[in-house]
């Protein structure tokens, strides 16, 4: 029997309700560890690399991308504050890893919050982690909640100097981690919809009790992967709709790219919900026809013996008198009406179409 999954609040409510706006506290998953950090700085003829956060002059030539890998360490958190001069509701949103996908402007920074996204295809689970990105003046800053992400093949392209990453300016860093982002969610997607595919195979030919389980999994994966891509929406339209200089209008062109594709992810997760649903009555009707053919055959088996148990009847009766019971085939008798009635009724329901 599956297991009912309480409701539980969130960490915020719990910890940090009554403490002062700008408080800074770790708010998700409980984890232990390091926190790792990265640097990269790059133009278009040089690259560097350092394992740590690389604090030299941020010089106007150059692009600098600071990656945390860990938002747990909060005197971290509080000294990177000071460092890029952040404001401290800023940092208190980069600790609250529950946090719904929003984009906002301060004096000095672009923040944007995302929620990256891989699906476990083995346990059909949704991995989900928080992603705060920081567009400032002179650098791009990304907090994620550990280490592992989907930024690979954006450090292939600025090492290899592959694209046009390395020729633009850090703006473009910052859509383009955006867009990575984005573009692992059609992955997921995909796989969820083949996941429903099969599903669907299964309910219409062996339903069973775990198909139902199935859907019902299925509806709370769709339902958390709507509240995960569907506010990004309305956070990329106000990327276009606000004109900040710390975008070129050059590249606010490449985030009506990734609103198109938020639309489409979107609109294949309502989809996909609608499809979930009509499984769950798919499923009840499966199982409602595999009862009508089971009370069917069990109807026309009762049907055929009716008749002969009311032969049988008759004559088993402990009257003293019966003139069949007298005569000398009667036995053989009995059995040749038994067959006429069977072979009668058998024919019946086949040009009826019963059978």
């Amino acid at each position: 029997m599956a297991r009912k999954r309480k409701r539980k609040a969130t960490p915020k409510s719990r910890n940090s309700v009554f403490q002062p706006p700008g408080t800074i506290s770790y708010v998700g998953i409980e984890r232990e560890g390091n926190v790792a950090t990265e640097t990269i700085i790059y133009n278009e003829q040089s690259y560097e690399k350092f394992e740590n956060i690389h604090l030299n002059d941020l010089k106007k030539e150059l692009v600098h991308w600071f990656n945390i890998d860990g938002v747990h360490d909060i005197e971290l958190l509080e000294q990177l504050g000071k460092d890029f001069n952040l404001h401290h509701l800023l940092v208190e949103d980069i600790a609250n890893t529950t946090q719904r996908p929003k984009t906002e402007f301060f004096d000095e920074c672009i923040f944007q919050s995302i929620k990256m996204i891989s699906y476990d295809a083995a346990e059909h689970e949704l991995n989900e982690e928080q992603v705060s990105i920081l567009l400032t003046k002179n650098s791009v800053i990304t907090f994620q909640e550990k280490t592992g992400d989907v930024f690979e093949n954006i450090r292939e392209r600025i090492e290899s100097s592959r694209g046009r990453i390395r020729t633009s300016s850090n703006d473009y860093l910052f859509y383009s981690l955006i867009d990575s982002i984005i573009d692992h969610y059609f992955i997921a997607v995909e796989q969820i919809g083949e996941y429903l595919n099969d599903l669907e195979d299964e309910i219409f030919e062996e339903p069973d009790k775990e198909s139902l389980n199935k859907v019902q999994r299925n509806k709370r994966l769709l339902l958390s992967l709507r509240r995960a891509i569907y506010p990004l929406r309305e956070s990329i339209s106000k990327i276009l709709k606000e004109q900040n200089d710390l975008i070129d209008p050059k590249i606010v062109t490449y985030f009506h790219d990734a609103y198109d594709h938020c639309i489409q992810i979107t609109e294949t997760i309502e989809s996909y919900r609608e499809i979930n649903t009509g499984l769950k009555d798919m499923y009840l009707s499966s199982v409602s026809h595999k009862m009508n053919q089971i009370m069917q055959v069990l109807t026309i088996v009762s049907s055929i013996f009716i008749p002969m148990t009311f032969v049988a009847g008759i004559y088993g009766m402990n009257f003293e008198y019966i003139p069949e019971l007298t005569w000398e085939h009667g036995y053989q008798y009995f059995w040749i009406i038994n067959v006429i009635i069977f072979v009668t009724l058998i024919s019946f329901f086949k040009w009826k179409k019963w059978l």
